[in-house]
Parts: C-alpha cells; sequence; structure tokens
C-alpha cells in the first residue's frame, strides 16, 4: 500500500510540474509584454521631454538674437545697454538650464527616469515662466499688448 502512495504522489507531483512548465512561458511572454510596454512608454516621455525643451530652447534662441541684435543698434543709451546685456545673460542662463535637462534626459536610463522626469518637468515649467513673465515685462514697458493679454 505505501508504494501505491508513492506511486501516485508522484504522479500527482508529474501532473503539476507539467502544469506548471505549460504555464511557465505563457507568465514568462507576459512579463516580456509588459517590460516591453514599459520601455516603450519611457523612450516616449522621454522624446516628449526632449521635444518640449527643445521648443522652448529654440524660442530662447529667437529672443536671444532680437537681444543680440539691440545691443549692436547704434544710438542706445548706457541705460538701455545695460538692460538688453542683462537679458541677455538672463537667456543664456536659461537656454543652459535647457541644455542640462536635455543632457539629463538623453543619459537617463529606465532606472533613473523616473527622477529626471520630475526634474526636467519643473526644469521646463520655470523656464517657460520666466519667458511669459519676460514678455509681459516687455509689454508693460511698450504699452503693447503683443500677446493680446489685457496687459
Amino acid at each position: 500500500m505505501n508504494s501505491k502512495i508513492i506511486i501516485n504522489l508522484s504522479l500527482i507531483g508529474a501532473t503539476f510540474g507539467l502544469v506548471a512548465c505549460n504555464n511557465a512561458p505563457k507568465e514568462e511572454a507576459r512579463m516580456e509584454k509588459q517590460v516591453d510596454s514599459a520601455l516603450e512608454d519611457i523612450t516616449q516621455a522621454k522624446d516628449d521631454a526632449a521635444k518640449n525643451m527643445r521648443a522652448l530652447h529654440e524660442k530662447l534662441a529667437i529672443r536671444l538674437v532680437q537681444v543680440e541684435a539691440k545691443l549692436k543698434e547704434p544710438g542706445t543709451t548706457k541705460e538701455q545697454q545695460t538692460a538688453w546685456e542683462a537679458q541677455r545673460i538672463e537667456l543664456k542662463d536659461q537656454m543652459k538650464r535647457l541644455e542640462d535637462g536635455l543632457d539629463q534626459v538623453d543619459r537617463s536610463t529606465k532606472e533613473t527616469w523616473k527622477d529626471v522626469k520630475e526634474g526636467t518637468r519643473k526644469t521646463t515649467e520655470d523656464v517657460d515662466n520666466w519667458f511669459q513673465r519676460q514678455a509681459e515685462i516687455i509689454d508693460r514697458k511698450t504699452t503693447a499688448d503683443h500677446d493680446k493679454d489685457g496687459h
């Protein structure tokens, strides 16, 4: 009777082993799909962050060209020169922040992406807010409402 129990237990164990083996490839394939999907999401998020940062960098570069042209205009006062130079320095600082953020995005890995994502989001928002504030200052100084926002 002992040998029958041992044989039955062996058959049951072998059956469960086969079931487990049959389920293992399915589970492995499901996990691979999840990893691939997560990697695709990270890649897309990195691309989006870089695209936003590059677009903002381009806006700053255009403004920098305008400011540098103002610096070269004849007849500007010393006070105007100082103001334009200060704006040029600030534009370059903001552009450097974006360049550093882009570098972090490019170098980020799946392990570091969460922190990099948060940092670059904050940098992009800060620089964009700074840029908008500068436009408002120019509107107020020139009594023009270039962005048609009422001030």
